[in-house]
Order: structure tokens, then sequence, then C-alpha cells
């Protein structure tokens, strides 16, 4: 860090406060600093010491207000009128020109202490309580008159997730400087999860990339989510509209016989406002409906959003650097391994996580929507399996880490886990179409999932011979007994698919 500004005082506590072990996200959200500016910190805090030890820092520091976002009444105050006129006069207001707006005011103001008016600073402020009540009190209200149960009612909502994103120390040598990390839309999927409030029912996801043609999806007949592509790796309305009609519906339905409900039965499902979904009116239909939550709400009650998403993510990025790790600890470097690892690789990882996501976890994320009142039947049921938490996840992959013979994964620290746990947090999932895009898509509607670049060569790869997978079951079959942690269900389904491969033999 050539230049230490006057903000260097507040990184100081900010750093004593991670090296005590505080997350990386929880002081992203006390001091309104983006996660990456505390990875970079992090990396360099030795050269920020050492400036703020040079000019007696630390008896300046007392005089100082630490970095956290703005709670002056005044400013909020101020803010929030300057807001309504502007609408009034219907200026269009986006996230940056209000962030921007507040500087200004900051400044103006002359209030005290600092605030980085940052997009998680944005995001609280801007979440709408009183709104939020509202809608808590409507949504008990539909319930009631309706008379749905926690079966029938289902939230689907977008997240980004950068689907082979190595930690940056991983991929350099002590002398070299970090890379920023590749985030462009070769390393972006956008996964939609839908499931229902009693945790009952986990919707296919439905996966966004950027190649429909890929080597790796040769001679697949089926993968484990719903597969998309466009040029950006984003969701569109068309591509949404189409998961809704032709598999969130019948997969609902199908559910709900399941579970012993009539024929026909009332199906609600809870969006947010993102331009990918269209009219609620629009998706209403044959007792299937559709309801919006209120803008500037869902960080306090789309379920989606308490826990559940993250929960996903989360197990992916577990796995994911776990085959890191395995392929360093066999001989492979970083870079390969990224190479390697397939899009394939990554949709399967991210289905077995989202199946992973315990009926728990998804029932308590609907806590703050439906209330305890209604939700008796809900709190029946319980999964008693234990949750692996980030924590444990982070402390068991740096274990194993700082067990390998390699310079940059043996000094991996938690900062670099959670920074991949993080990095695509505020990461879009959605775009606006521009008059020529509309235009572009009516007149060319096959081309909304294909890529310039996509790739539709035939595999080298030779088919296995049935005879030659029979043989590699048994000898899974072997290993896997082998092993003490192993269960017996996981064995019976090799035998299963054994036995599948035995009935279909000429």
């Amino acid at each position: 860090m050539a230049v230490v500004s006057k903000k260097g005082n507040i990184y100081v506590y900010l750093l004593e406060k991670l090296n005590r072990g505080v997350s990386v996200r929880r002081l992203s959200e006390e001091y309104g600093v983006g996660v990456s500016t505390i990875y970079d910190l992090s990396k360099q805090k030795d050269k920020l010491l050492e400036f703020c030890i040079e000019r007696d820092e630390r008896r300046l520091l007392k005089s100082r207000k630490t970095l956290h976002r703005a709670k002056s009444h005044d400013l909020d105050r101020v803010l929030k009128e300057w807001i309504r006129h502007r609408r009034s006069e219907s200026v269009p207001l986006s996230r940056e020109t209000i962030m921007s707006q507040a500087r200004r005011y900051h400044d103006e103001l002359k209030i005290q202490g600092s605030c980085a008016y940052s997009i998680g600073w944005y995001q609280k402020g801007s979440a709408d309580h009183e709104a939020a009540k509202e809608f808590v009190e409507e949504f008990a209200r539909i319930i009631a008159d309706e008379k749905v149960s926690p079966e029938q009612v289902y939230n689907a909502d977008e997240t980004s997730v950068f689907w082979r994103y190595c930690p940056r120390r991983a991929v350099t040598t002590s002398d070299e400087i970090a890379p920023t990390g590749v985030k462009d839309t070769e390393e972006r999927i956008s996964v939609l999860a839908c499931g229902n409030a009693a945790g009952t029912h986990k919707c296919k996801l439905a996966v966004v990339s950027k190649n429909l043609h890929l080597h790796c999806f040769k001679n697949l007949h089926s993968l484990p989510v719903h597969y998309y592509a466009n040029k950006k790796a984003w969701f569109r309305r068309d591509i949404f509209s189409q998961w809704f009609q032709k598999h969130f519906v019948p997969a609902a339905r199908a559910h709900c016989r399941e579970v012993g409900l009539r024929n026909g039965c009332k199906i609600l499902l809870l969006l947010d406002n993102c331009p990918a979904h269209p009219p609620a009116e629009i998706l209403s239909k044959n007792s299937v409906y559709a309801m919006c939550f209120p803008p500037n709400v869902t960080s306090l009650i789309q379920p989606c959003d308490q826990g559940i998403l993250r929960s996903m993510k989360s197990k992916y990025k577990n796995t994911f650097l776990n085959c890191m790790l395995s392929a360093v600890d066999n001989g492979v470097n970083v870079e390969r391994f990224r190479k390697q690892f397939s899009m394939k690789d990554a949709v399967y990882a991210v289905a077995n996580a989202w199946d992973a996501v315990t009926q728990k976890t998804i029932t308590g994320a609907w806590h703050n929507l439906w209330t305890a009142a209604n939700r008796r039947d809900l709190s029946e049921q319980r999964d008693n399996t234990e949750v692996l938490t980030e924590e444990k996840m982070t402390a068991d992959l740096l274990r194993y880490a700082n067990s390998i013979p390699s310079e940059s994964i043996s000094k991996l620290e938690e900062v670099d886990i959670e920074e991949v746990f993080n990095i695509d947090n505020e990461a879009p999932t959605v775009f606006s179409l521009t008059d020529g895009e509309i235009a572009e898509m009516v007149l060319n509607d096959c081309e909304h999932n294909r890529s310039d670049d996509e790739e539709d060569v035939v595999s080298s790869a030779k088919r296995v011979s049935t005879q030659m997978t029979v043989k590699m079951c048994d000898k899974l079959i072997e290993a896997l007994e082998q092993r003490a942690f192993m269960i017996e269900q996981d064995i019976m389904a090799i035998y299963k698919i054994k036995e599948k491969l035995l009935q279909q033999r000429p």
C-alpha cells in the first residue's frame, strides 16, 4: 500500500478484529466495507500497521470514530425527503444515484464520523420494515382465506455462483501479487432455486450458463438441473417463463398429489420484483398463483434470502474447494485443476449441494414470513441431522490445506476460504433487455440459449461398454465396503445401478 489515507486507523481496527477471528462477512456488514476490500487489506496488513506505528497512529485512533453505516437521523430524514421529491418528479433513481447523493449530504451536513455508503449500507437502509410488516399481514390473510398449507406455498429466487473461483493466494507464490480473480461470464452461472414452505419439496434447479453445447455434455441424456444458456449467463424473462410453465407447475402439481392434496388444489409461488419475472397476473392461471413481494423487503422476509441460497452455495463451495485440494494433493497444480473442472462437474456439484440443504434450514427460513400461529404443522417437522456450518467447513478445509506440501496451498488462511464463500454475494443474476435486444429476441427465437463461441464438436471420448461399466461397479462396491464412513444406503445405490445395467444387456 503505497499511500495510506486517513481511513488507515479504521482499517487497523478492522484488521484487529479480523485477527481475533471475526468473520469477513460480519466485518463487511459492521464497517460498510466491501468484502474484496477486506481481502486486499489482510494481504497488506504488515505495511499498514507499520505506517500507523510510525505516525503514532494509536494516539490518533482514540479521537476518531470508526467507519460504520450512517446512523444520523438528520441524514436519514433529509435523504428520504430527497428521494420522495425526486420520485414525485418522475426522476429515475438507481442504487448508485442514491448512494452518491448520500455521500454528498454527508459532507454538506458535516456528519461526524465516516461512512462508505456501500451496497451493504444501501440494502440495509433501503429495507422497508413497514412494507414488510404489511405484506406479512396480507400473506397471513391469504393463507387463512384460501386455506393453503405449507405444502402448497413456494418461493423461488435466483443467485450467482462463480463456479470455479479459487482463492487468489492459491494461484500465486510468496513473491507474486495476488490477482483479483476471474470474475467474467465464463466463470459465473446463475442458479434458480425453488422450494415449498414445508421443506418437503425442492424443485430441480435451473442453471443458466454462457454455453449451451459443451464437450462435457456429449452423450449425456439428462442432467440433474434444467440447463439454459445465453451470452451473459443471466436469467431472462423468456427463460423464467419456460421454467415456470414446463417445470415448476408440473412438479408442484405432482408433489401436491403425492402428499394427498386434491387434484387442482391451489398453489402459490412467491417472487421478488426482479426484471426476469413476468407480472404475477400473467403467471397466475389454473389455480397456480404468483405473488410478488413489495420492493425493498426481500432481505427481511423472502425465505430464499434467509439462509436457503446461502446454505446451497456454501455447500457447493465446500465441495469445489475439497476437489481443488485433493487435486493439488495428487500433484495437479491449481490452474490445471481449474481447467479440468468442467461445467458438468459444476452442475452435478450444485445439484448435490441443493439436495443437501436440510428441511430444518428451509422451514427456519420461512419464520419471518410465516408467523408462529400459522406454523404449527411446520414446527412438528424437524431435521435432526447435524448441519455442517460454514465455520466447520472452513476449519476442515484449512486443516486439509495445511497438510499439503505446497507453498501456495499450505499457507491458506481463513480469509482465503471466506473469499471464495463470499466472492459472488453481490453478483447480478438478471438483466433488462434494451429495445434492440427485445426485437432480436422476437426475430431470432432460437438464439436465446446459444453463444457466439459455443462449441459443437463431437467428443473424442469412447463409449464405455455395458460389460466394462458393470465391472467398474463391482470394483467401486469393493472399495466402498472397505471404508467405515460409508453407509449401506450408499453401497446399495451402486448395486441398483449395476442391476439396471444388467437389465439393459442385449
